[in-house]
């Protein structure tokens, strides 16, 4: 009896019926990717399903077309991972096909290299061989095995005939071979990452608690609740050494491509080079390799970004996420996971230890340790040996203008600057903020130049002179009169408001600067601190791993004095010169419509401050700032998480926030302003009479604009489900999907889980 198989063909939701070819009959091809007859054309799509064909498989009268053809002679993901993908999507609400999309990435070509090895026991040749002929062979004797062809013809100069005569004469044997290793570092472990380390009591009770569930092959959630510079990296590694010695594979995932770099250079330092690396940022034979390399058990760590979490790890034995807490884990687009959530998930269903370390946890899993749901482990000190870093808040309000010695730089921060720099020592300064401006504003009309696109302003980059959307890429040479003047001379202020020198009677306003971002930041710096080498770190500059590398490489030189960024200069750098840390402006993102603003700044603040004072000199940190009492800054000179969880969670509580309710944000989209709101209307009165009808306990909020309304040339708007059971949201996800709007101008999404609410 033939066999039948189900084939996904993304981005279709439906799997189609194939009948495999006499030539494919017998062989299990779950995993494969196929080409198949889908229509008048072929299309390529996933083997989900294989089963012989049953009397009764097919309804009469329906013919199914054969599969012919596999594309490619491996499989593309593991049959085991199916039970995975499927809870994905259907945890999510979404479908297996974009599961697919997200989780496997896109395939590359085969490609073959050339081998030349002596052919044994060697022929008797008609003729000896000439010159040049028993240089190569010498060469292959010498080597005593197979030489790429490629290398073979760059060390002898004109070889390429002469291999040809002697692969003709018998002498020589020419074999291709699929080339697969473009995913392996030919270098070396960079020199400052330590080979061998010392760990401490805390480190080693942390260790034997996670390498007893690690023995056990059993599923543990455990929180590393480590302080800045504790030495949460060195219990991973020896972690998963452990797990190699025990012959099971590793996953590593880091919140952001950026970070992957740095720890690559620790765990090659202490596991060899054969590490698989995965994230977008790669190129795509490099990050293709890397996931063949793991789906054939050639490499069985894997270290990666966010969709690494859905990595073929072979006999997968430990789970590691790094910065737990970070946002970047929860996938904004398309297919809207959580990366460290699914670690969980992942965990449980291989029967493995999860570890999730962060040196500020999320509220939601401090929660769950507290609750004894996660093993709490605690790391409560760092391994520097100089004294703790200083603290201290710089009130901007009692600042006069004319005291600042640059627009966003205290006096209290230069003198701190110029002394780290005399002392030769290096400083970092955080402002979360790309560009030189945050925005163009007329003098006159106040009139601001804003995205035509987007509910936002057009951020000003002085390096390529140009305004741009942060959101949609849209750019604009930035206009120096206003046009808004002239159409609005009726609406314009009194001109006595300007600043400028222009008579009051003129027609036109001049745009003029507002705000700040790194750029600068990293000009008045240089202006102030103009022999000192200065770096600038920030999406405009590490445009990939490598420019990014760089300039970490000159900070760890020691030849970058001074290291200006936004958040990317925060997280997880153990940069040992660094002696001073200034945050130019705590305020920046402290203010947003969102309930997890505070927990963000308050963790974002605490590790920026943990990059000082991480070696053997005292470490000073200075927050400028105009909210000097709030809560989060107050919190992160005390060091004090736990008083900040504390606070944090009662407030959650009284208003039914996570970790004490789930929620479900469904987002409509359109190019037509009145549609998302009409449908959101409609969804919430079907939602609220399944609440009703099904006996659920949500509660419902909007709808209402998005805080980003407009995006990308789509108006938006939302309704937020609050509920302490997600099974009750799942309910109300399914009711919202079944319903049929009936217009192809609108855009549906369903975030469960959401973190945050732009």
């Amino acid at each position: 009896m033939s066999d039948i198989v189900e084939v996904l063909i993304p981005p279709l939701a439906q799997p189609f019926t194939y009948e495999l070819s006499a030539e494919l009959q017998g062989r299990n091809l779950v995993g494969f990717h196929a080409n198949v007859p889908f229509g008048k054309r072929s299309a390529l799509g996933y083997i989900i399903k294989q089963c012989p064909r049953s009397e009764g498989s097919i309804p009469d009268g329906v013919t199914i077309k054969q599969l012919l053809k596999l594309d490619g002679s491996y499989r593309h993901f593991d049959p085991q991972q199916l039970n995975f993908f499927e809870w994905v999507a259907d945890y999510y609400g979404d479908t297996i096909s974009r599961v697919l999309e997200v989780a496997i990435p896109p395939a590359v070509p085969q490609k073959f290299e050339r081998f030349l090895s002596l052919v044994t026991p060697a022929p008797t040749p008609s003729r000896p061989p000439g010159k040049l002929q028993s240089r190569i062979l010498d060469l292959l004797k010498e080597h005593k095995e197979a030489l790429p062809y490629p290398l073979v013809l760059r060390t002898l100069r004109g070889a390429a005939t002469a291999v040809k005569q002697l692969a003709a004469a018998g002498l020589l044997h020419i074999e291709s071979r699929e080339f697969l290793d473009s995913h392996a570092s030919p270098l070396a472990a960079a020199a400052w990452a330590k080979t061998e380390v010392s760990l401490n009591p805390s480190q080693i009770e942390a260790l034997r608690q996670t390498n007893e569930a690690l023995e056990r092959s059993q599923f543990t959630p455990f929180l590393l609740h480590g302080v800045t510079g504790s030495g949460k990296t060195e219990v991973y590694i020896e972690a998963v050494q452990n797990a190699l010695r025990q012959q099971k594979g590793a996953l590593i995932i880091v919140p952001e491509i950026a970070l992957t770099p740095q720890l690559i250079d620790r765990f090659r330092a202490r596991l060899g080079s054969q590490i698989a690396v995965l994230h977008s940022g790669l190129h795509k034979r490099v990050r293709w390799d890397s996931w063949r390399a793991l789906l054939e058990g050639r490499n069985c760590v894997a270290i990666g970004a966010r969709s690494a979490i859905f990595a073929p790890v072979p006999r997968l034995g430990l789970i590691i996420v790094d910065e737990e807490h970070d946002g970047s884990y929860k996938q904004s687009e398309g297919l809207r996971y959580h990366a460290r959530d699914l670690a969980l998930v992942r965990g449980r269903m291989e029967s493995c230890p999860v570890i999730l370390g962060s040196a500020t946890p999320s509220l939601e899993s401090y929660y769950n340790a507290m609750r004894k749901k996660y093993t709490y482990l605690r790391l409560p000190s760092s391994h520097s040996t100089a004294a703790p870093s200083q603290l201290e808040i710089v009130d901007l309000n009692l600042i006069k203008p004319w005291e600042m010695k640059a627009k966003n730089l205290s006096p209290r921060l230069y003198e701190a600057l110029a002394t780290t720099v005399a002392r030769g020592e290096q400083a970092f300064i955080l402002y979360n903020r790309r560009g030189f401006a945050t925005y163009l504003q007329c003098d006159r009309c106040e009139e601001v130049l804003k995205c035509p696109n987007c509910s936002v302003t057009l951020t000003y980059h002085q390096d390529n002179n140009a305004l741009l959307c942060h959101y949609c890429s849209y750019s604009l040479i930035p206009p120096h009169f206003c046009s808004h003047c002239e159409t609005g001379a009726d609406r314009a202020p009194d001109s006595t408001k300007r600043t400028g020198a222009k008579a009051k009677d003129e027609a036109q306003g001049i745009y003029v600067q507002r705000g700040a971002g790194t750029e600068r930041i990293f000009d008045e710096i240089k202006n102030l601190f103009p022999e000192t080498p200065i770096d600038r770190l920030d999406r405009d500059t590490a445009l990939d791993t490598e420019s990014y590398r760089r300039i970490l490489d000159r900070v760890r030189s020691g030849e970058t004095k001074i290291l200006i960024g936004t958040q990317m200069i925060a997280k997880g750098h153990d940069l040992p010169g660094v002696t001073l840390v200034g945050i130019a402006d705590c305020d920046v993102g402290l203010h947003l419509p969102d309930f997890r603003a505070s927990e963000r700044i308050f963790q974002l603040l605490t590790q920026a401050a943990g990059r000082a004072g991480r070696a053997d000199k005292p470490g000073t940190v200075i927050l400028q700032t105009r909210v000097p009492l709030h809560p989060s800054l107050l919190k992160t000179v005390e060091k004090d998480y736990e008083g900040f969880a504390r606070q944090e969670l009662r407030s959650r509580k009284g208003l039914l926030y996570p970790p004490y309710a789930r929620m479900l944000r469904v987002i409509v989209s359109s190019p037509e302003r009145t549609y998302p709101e009409r449908i959101l209307a409609s969804f919430k009165e079907h939602a609220m009479h399944a609440t009703t009808t099904q006996k659920l306990s949500v509660s419902a909020l909007g709808p209402a604009p998005a805080q980003l309304e407009r995006l990308k040339a789509q108006w938006r708007w939302h309704l937020l489900f609050k509920s302490p059971s997600v099974s009750a949201l799942h309910k109300i996800l399914a009711t919202l999907a079944a319903l049929k709007i009936h217009t192809g101008k609108v855009r549906i999404t369903f975030d469960l889980d959401p973190q945050e609410m732009l």
